[in-house]
């Protein structure tokens, strides 16, 4: 059984759906994640990864590193995942280990309307898979894990963390809306303390450059830096979906879409 020195708390999303921006709320605003960025610093390290227990993972984290860290540090470790609830993206020998983290672990869901997401993870998905298609009609209808397209991998995702027992809902149009009360009524939710002194918020920085200017004079970053460390455009859903497209994620996640309150 996983020994963790404070509980942690596992932010769990589909991708593009708003994981760093939680993340960065829960270390930026309450004395129990709080977690400045030190000098020249990478803000990965500011939080675990559990996709990383995956053997193949590029930057693969080894299980007595993951215990290790759970084990000494003072504070509540945030966890990241994009994993679904079944945690299948984790190869099947450090498994039963993820699945220790996340019982032991209070669970935060990021959630986002699925078409925003779509549009983003299209432009995101071939740099790691070059073949994935650049439009949206062909990129809504590639099978992805299990066979099944994008926006019912995203129903199926979705409905599968809701369904885990005591999880905490946020949704990234709250936190767009007014970033500071979505984050503290997260917070509430996690028995957290508020921070009188957070974190100063300072916004994406522009280029790579400005980037680590910023980490060298100890300015605090957004750890979602995937646009500018991988360069790509990320367009507006209503200006690329067609009809057909919509009907077709209507037809696949409108439930999942309706259980959450969105309009389609």
């Amino acid at each position: 059984m996983i020994e963790a020195r404070c509980r942690p708390i596992v932010v769990a999303s589909f991708p593009r759906s708003g994981t760093h921006l939680t993340i960065d709320g829960l270390r930026h605003f309450f004395v129990e994640t709080y977690r400045r960025q030190g000098f020249n610093q990478a803000v990965h390290s500011l939080y675990m990864n559990l996709d990383r227990l995956d053997p193949q993972h590029p930057f693969a984290l080894r299980p007595d590193k993951a215990s290790e860290m759970l084990r000494r540090c003072p504070k509540r470790v945030i966890i990241k995942t994009h994993c679904s609830v079944e945690i299948d993206q984790v190869g099947e020998e450090n498994r039963g280990l993820a699945r220790e983290i996340i019982d032991g672990s209070d669970v935060v869901y990021v959630v986002r309307d699925v078409r925003p997401v779509m549009a983003s993870f299209m432009a995101l998905r071939p740099l790691k898979f070059p073949d994935s298609p650049r439009e949206i009609g062909a990129f809504l209808r590639t099978p992805m894990d299990g066979g099944e397209g994008p926006a019912a991998n995203w129903a199926r995702h979705v409905s599968g963390w809701l369904d885990h027992p005591g999880v905490h809902l946020i949704r990234f149009e709250s936190m767009r809306e007014d970033y500071a009360r979505a984050i503290e009524s997260l917070g509430t939710d996690l028995g957290l303390t508020w921070n009188k002194y957070p974190i100063r918020l300072f916004p994406k920085p522009r280029t790579m450059f400005e980037n680590r200017v910023r980490r060298w004079l100890g300015i605090q970053n957004c750890s979602a830096i995937d646009n500018l460390r991988m360069a790509f455009d990320t367009p507006d859903w209503k200006q690329v979906m067609s009809r057909a497209d919509l009907a077709l994620i209507r037809e696949q996640a409108g439930a999942v879409m309706e259980r959450l309150g969105y309009r389609m």
